[in-house]
Formats: C-alpha cells, sequence, structure tokens
C-alpha cells in the first residue's frame, strides 16, 4: 500500500507532464578521455517524456582584484539548461542517465542536442539533468 504522500506526488508529476512536457531522445554515451564521445552499447536510447526548461542566470567571479582597476565584483550571464524527468519515467527508462549522454529535443524548430553535465537526483525518485548545448554537426 503506498502512502497518500505518493499517490499525491504521482499525481502531480504526471500533471506537470501532461501540461508542460515534450518527448525528447536521451542517447546514452559512453566516456574516454581525449575521445569524442561515442554511442554506449550497454544502454540503448530511449525517448523519455520531461520538462525543458532553460533561464538567465548570473554568477559572481571570485578571485583576486588588483589595484583599483575593478570597481565591485565581476559577474558572469549565462543560461542555465534543465531536463526534469519524473520517477515514473525513470523506472521506465531501465537505466540510470549519467554525465555525457546526449538529449535532443526533436519538436523543437532547430532540433536542438544538449550534453548532461550532471544529473541530480531527488529523494522522491525524480531527477533533473543539467545540461549544455552541444555542438551541431556541419
Amino acid at each position: 500500500m503506498t502512502a497518500p504522500f505518493d499517490d499525491l506526488d504521482a499525481a502531480m508529476s504526471a500533471a506537470i507532464v501532461t501540461a508542460y512536457g515534450e518527448v525528447a531522445l536521451l542517447r546514452p554515451r559512453v566516456r574516454q578521455q581525449y575521445v569524442e564521445r561515442a554511442a554506449d552499447s550497454d544502454r540503448n536510447a530511449v525517448q523519455v517524456w520531461g520538462v525543458f526548461s532553460a533561464g538567465p542566470i548570473t554568477q559572481p567571479l571570485k578571485g583576486q582584484f588588483v589595484g583599483t582597476e575593478t570597481q565591485g565584483g565581476l559577474r558572469v550571464g549565462a543560461v542555465r539548461s534543465e531536463f526534469w524527468i519524473g520517477a515514473a519515467q525513470i523506472a521506465e527508462i531501465g537505466f540510470e542517465p549519467a554525465t555525457g549522454d546526449l538529449l535532443e529535443l526533436p519538436g523543437r524548430a532547430s532540433e536542438p542536442a544538449y550534453a548532461v553535465a550532471f544529473v541530480q537526483r531527488t529523494d522522491r525518485g525524480d531527477l533533473t539533468l543539467v545540461l549544455t548545448r552541444e555542438d551541431q554537426p556541419s
């Protein structure tokens, strides 16, 4: 028997994916030093439903300032891209997404591709893939 909170969490996850979700293609890749990433033969590519988000962030650049050349701190602007996948979808995948895997968004006009920079897992079983934009082959 599941706890009432588990049922509520599953219902909320399903509602979020229904309202904001999109299909992505997760292509597992192996990581080797000084070698271009290749497909992982132990894990097959799968379609996943999740929620993509990208928004501006600013990060302070910490370090040593010399003299009075720089007034105040230096901040760098960037875009943080993430793909959230619910616990039910993770259970269906059959493997844990890993750093270096490729995530493609075929439903978007330019069909962007992202490499997984790192994986953030919660205690509820869902996870967020923090992404970096991958260059498209020409």
